[in-house]
């Protein structure tokens, strides 16, 4: 039975929306993105852009660079007219604007806004959209990357690339210095809105697609100085509020990128880029060993033809940063051996080869704050993502608080909700719900109203998850489901109601299916399906329920669903397994491909577990290798997408980005979102763009028809 309301009925009110958009999502805003002053010229006021670029240590002359609206029709989108319809959503690049970068020793350039809107490009002048209002990047191609002032030198290979923000917000003041290391930084927050064939930026332009792209555009700031165009050691972002204090006034938290890896894969690019042409040893190096990815693995599976060889920089780097492993150690190897041992441009550097070229970054904070005066920050446990790709986070620390920090890690919201917890979701509605387990309650807080309902329990809550109805499950350590019914929109609160007893001793992780049925793992050999039913004679039947057991290889922890069809994937942490079980109602199976091996993709204890918008399945590995901690990433064709082998295997992160890990969420700009629970941990990691994107969060997803899918 659907319990859900027709798909094209959300229930999200728009007023909600509008204020969790205007007021977290933007505190920071896209025209902070480059170099700016703190005002905001007006859509139809005058404005020039600059900026500069350099080539390693070398500025680049006779470059041509251009200026671009992101498209607004899909993934990598750019103008669906001026290409042929054979690959969807393609289109070429929307040029706003064209000029050549300057011989003057910092490869200088700028372009100059019309005070008129809607007029056609014309030179280095752009004109803003006044419907759509597009964001706005840059593109360097080709140029004299030797300084020796000759025009006729042009290394086709060498493309530079950076954001600038939405076209309204531009002003003036805007700068960005156009380097290797901002090119890294771009195209790893961008890298799953970019289309290798055309070299276009593009998303949905309108809801939650252009958000998450905006978001995007946020993040690459936490990576790179746009002044200098040098990798980011680390940043520190103080409390910003909406709606009052929210008890962040003196909150800061302290984003650290993996600026070696950075450095390391922008001095790879120079290699290539500081030669007179794209046929230098060191761009053909580049070339044949970025490997492509598997276009179903990618935010655009409907590429025809599959991806060819790369022919520039740009092209290479989104393979290696799509494909982090590179196809091979062999190849990944021969890229690391391209930025030199001594005298790279960019600094430091790596000094081995990593496991893989993704890229995190680290959101730590020692604050404390809330009635409590607990941490901001302390021992996380669950993450949940918002509609506008807001992180909200549920501490177990004893004295725990429920925290918020928006795209670019700013924290926004502190608030004391009765103890420790093991659990969070975000409802149909937007509301945030907590389950303190010390506090034997949960409570729901809604955003835009700074309001605080709970519910006293007499049990100790564990998972809790919302359905696409506005209704609310959560489970016990007594292997106990309830549903709190219409919790989305209750007024007061209301006695939970039993509707199971049988999903075993530790139901950590629950989720809803897209028929309205509540998926629990179980701690035991078995996961259990609970759905609603008017046949009180059915089996395992408890006040309108009934609770169907399936058969698991191992112990159960993590859970997560697949769209329309309702597979369901489970993980152990103690078989060192991901399995796979499709079917329907009261028929599932364990699918033939799996489990997958003990480390295989290098899979060591996963904990939670969330598909990308390709159906491809991450896990987070609780179990430490060595120094370092991991996760794994699989396709749904039980492919590894991240290096086998335990301990050597997965994606490789150090103790101070990954360290036990519990928890993960996936948002709509494809970062991966990682805690993990010891007693000493104060930091969330994100790993940038290495996913395809998905809808959040899963209760709106079902309510409007978008659960599971690519915003």
């Amino acid at each position: 039975m659907n319990r859900y309301p027709h798909p094209r009925s959300p229930l999200a009110p728009r007023a909600f929306l509008a204020a969790l958009v205007s007021s977290v999502i933007f505190t920071s805003g896209c025209a902070n993105l480059a170099t700016t002053a703190s005002s905001v010229a007006p859509m139809g006021s005058s404005a020039t852009l600059t900026g500069s670029i350099h080539g390693g240590n070398q500025p680049v002359a006779f470059a041509t660079v251009t200026l671009y609206f992101a498209g607004q029709n899909g993934p990598g989108s750019g103008d669906p007219g001026a290409n042929p319809a054979s690959n969807v959503g393609k289109g070429a690049p929307i040029v706003a604007a064209t000029t050549t970068s300057a011989d003057d020793g910092s490869g200088s350039f700028s372009f100059t806004k019309n005070s008129v809107n809607d007029q056609p490009s014309s030179g280095n002048t752009y004109s803003c959209p006044t419907l759509t209002d597009p964001l706005v990047y840059v593109v360097a191609r080709g140029g004299n990357t030797l300084n020796t002032h000759n025009s006729a030198i042009n290394n086709s290979a060498a493309v530079f690339i950076a954001p600038y923000g939405s076209c309204s917000q531009l002003t003036a003041a805007n700068f960005v210095n156009m380097s290797e290391v901002t090119t890294v930084a771009t195209m790893t927050a961008l890298q799953q809105y970019f289309n290798p064939v055309t070299g276009s930026i593009g998303a949905d332009g309108i809801g939650a697609a252009k958000t998450a792209l905006g978001n995007s555009f946020i993040t690459v700031r936490n990576l790179v100085n746009f002044a200098s165009g040098k990798a980011l050691i680390s940043v520190t972002l103080p409390g910003s509020t909406f709606n009052g204090n929210d008890g962040v006034a003196s909150v800061t938290v302290t984003a650290t990128p993996e600026t070696a890896k950075i450095n390391h894969l922008a001095n790879v690019l120079a290699a290539c880029v500081n030669n007179a042409s794209a046929s230098a040893t060191a761009c053909t190096t580049l070339f044949n060993n970025a490997t492509p990815p598997s276009p179903t693995t990618t935010s655009r599976p409907y590429l025809t033809p599959a991806f060819t060889t790369a022919t520039d920089v740009l092209q290479a780097l989104y393979y290696i940063l799509t494909n982090p492993t590179n196809g091979s150690t062999t190849n990944l190897n021969n890229i690391y051996g391209l930025s030199a041992a001594a005298g790279a441009p960019f600094q430091p550097t790596l000094t081995a080869a990593p496991t893989d070229w993704t890229v995190a970054i680290s959101y730590s904070s020692n604050s404390t704050c809330g009635t409590s005066s607990g941490s901001f920050i302390g021992q996380p446990y669950d993450l949940n993502i918002d509609l506008t790709g807001n992180l909200w986070i549920s501490n177990s620390q004893t004295g725990g608080n429920l925290s918020g920090i928006n795209p670019n890690g700013t924290p926004f919201v502190c608030t004391y909700l009765s103890g420790s917890s093991r659990g969070g979701t975000i409802d149909s509605l937007g509301n945030i719900w907590y389950a303190s387990n010390s506090g034997n309650s949960i409570s729901r807080y809604t955003v835009y109203a700074k309001t605080i309902l709970t519910y006293p329990l007499t049990v100790s809550p564990l998972a809790i998850a919302a359905d696409g109805g506005g209704n609310i499950f959560f489970t016990t350590s007594l292997g106990s489901l309830y549903e709190i019914a219409g919790a989305a929109s209750a007024t007061t609160a209301s006695a939970p109601v039993q509707i199971s007893t049988l999903l075993g001793t530790n139901p950590i992780r629950i989720m809803p299916d897209s028929t309205g049925a509540i998926w629990a793992s179980s701690g035991g050999a078995f996961i259990s399906r609970v759905s609603s039913t008017s046949n009180t004679s059915a089996p395992n039947y408890l006040n309108g329920f009934t609770t169907t057991q399936f058969t698991t290889p191992a112990a159960s922890y993590g859970i997560s669903i697949t769209p329309l069809t309702n597979y369901v994937f489970t993980s152990s942490t103690t078989a060192n397994n991901l399995t796979y079980l499709n079917g329907s109602g009261t028929s599932y199976s364990i699918n033939s491909a799996w489990p997958t091996t003990s480390g295989q993709a290098g899979v060591n204890g996963p904990a939670a577990i969330a598909l990308d918008g390709a159906a491809s399945i991450w896990a987070v590995n609780h179990t430490n290798n060595g120094s370092f901690g991991s996760v794994s990433a699989v396709a749904n064709n039980a492919t590894s997408l991240s290096p086998d082998g335990v301990p050597a295997g997965g994606f490789q992160k150090s103790s101070n980005y990954l360290s036990s890990n519990r928890s993960m969420v996936i948002d709509q700009s494809g970062n991966i979102w990682v805690a993990g629970d010891g007693t000493s941990s104060n930091y969330v990691t994100e790993i940038v763009g290495a996913a395809v994107p998905i809808y959040q969060p899963f209760a709106i997803g079902l309510s409007n028809g978008r659960f599971q899918t690519i915003p």
